[in-house]
């Protein structure tokens, strides 16, 4: 293996030349930079960055903190979270909590030793307690779930506004039946979508005995989103719309529509939430509200590294869209 040595020896500079170009230092001329890079790749030179980070008392580490990896609502948040770290020199640790907070505090331990620079949490809850503390001494921002407590930084979309806008495109095809599959959780996201639910069909006048609630298992996994369902359209008076408040529970609403012989969308019109990719998969095609996945992390990401760096994190909404496809339609139902 070779050395540092070595390297300035080749390229004919100093040693503290050679660390300047590793470190991109802007005092050091492109020519000699150049020199630097090419002997460094004939030698085939590895720098020590968990040394140089030792000696700077920085790890270039991000923790990711994440519920579940079965969603794949996640996906596209974690792919711009790791695009921008990896932009500015961080790696990035994903941190699988399944909802254990023991587990989580195992995690944040690598912040106290110093192992780590800064979280990225997407598995807050909205009452949480541990991470105020916490976010008082490191540099914590939170991505899509986020803790009532207003000194955190986080970055998000507007849930009500969203669900209030679904219930309103819903009635604008004359459905005045229709059904909520949500989830018992303690995300915020989930509050915040059901009392956009609960608003929009009070400010629409239906009345209360045409709208109908279930709820999927807390990770608002499939086979729990075809069971909710399964409930919401078994009703005397079965809706004619269905609201999901996810992608993975409006897939179970079709599974659940196909296996009671209803079809979609002429019998039942279906609404997720998030814009998986799996939305567009399968036939019918899932009308959905899409969450800009790769901004909400990108746009983390950055607040955090903005934190770590000594400055100040704020809140962000993103903006949402209703992406209207086949599974959704007018109603024609005979009342």
């Amino acid at each position: 293996m070779h050395t540092i040595q070595e390297v300035a020896k080749e390229a004919g500079v100093s040693v503290a030349t050679v660390s300047r170009v590793i470190n991109q230092s802007p005092k050091v001329t492109q020519e000699t930079q150049q020199r630097v890079n090419a002997a460094i790749a004939k030698l085939g030179y590895h720098p020590n960055v968990w040394g140089r980070s030792l000696r700077r008392q920085e790890s270039r580490m991000l923790l990711v903190f994440v519920p579940n990896i079965t969603n794949p609502y996640y996906a596209n948040i974690i792919t711009g979270i790791e695009d921008t770290a990896k932009k500015n020199n961080y790696n990035m640790m994903l941190c699988v909590t399944n909802g254990d907070k023991e587990r989580a505090k195992e995690y944040f331990e690598l912040l106290r030793c110093g192992n780590a620079d800064g979280a990225l949490l997407l598995d807050t809850t909205r009452n949480d307690q541990y991470v105020p503390r916490l976010a008082k001494n490191f540099p914590i921002v939170q991505c899509c779930e986020y803790c009532e407590d207003e000194s955190i930084g986080h970055v998000s979309i507007d849930n009500v506004s969203a669900a209030k806008q679904v219930i309103q495109y819903l009635v604008s095809l004359e459905h005045k039946r229709i059904g909520f599959a949500g989830s018992v959780n303690e995300f915020i996201s989930t509050q915040q979508r059901e009392t956009g639910f609960r608003q929009a069909v009070a400010e629409a006048g239906l009345a209360q005995d045409e709208v109908c609630f279930a709820y999927a298992d807390a990770d608002y996994n499939f086979l729990s989103g075809v069971r909710a369902v399964k409930e919401l359209l078994c009703q005397p008076k079965r809706p004619t719309a269905v609201f999901c408040i996810s992608d993975m529970i409006a897939l179970g609403a079709l599974r659940a529509a196909s296996e009671l012989g209803l079809r979609v969308p002429e019998d039942l019109t279906v609404v997720g939430f998030d814009d998986v990719s799996y939305a567009t998969m399968f036939q019918p095609m899932l009308t959905t509200v899409s969450q800009p996945g790769y901004s909400l992390g990108k746009t983390s990401c950055e607040m955090l590294l903005k934190k770590i760096a000594g400055g100040t994190s704020s809140h962000v909404f993103l903006e949402h869209k209703i992406i209207l496809r086949d599974s959704s339609a007018s109603n024609h139902a005979l009342e």
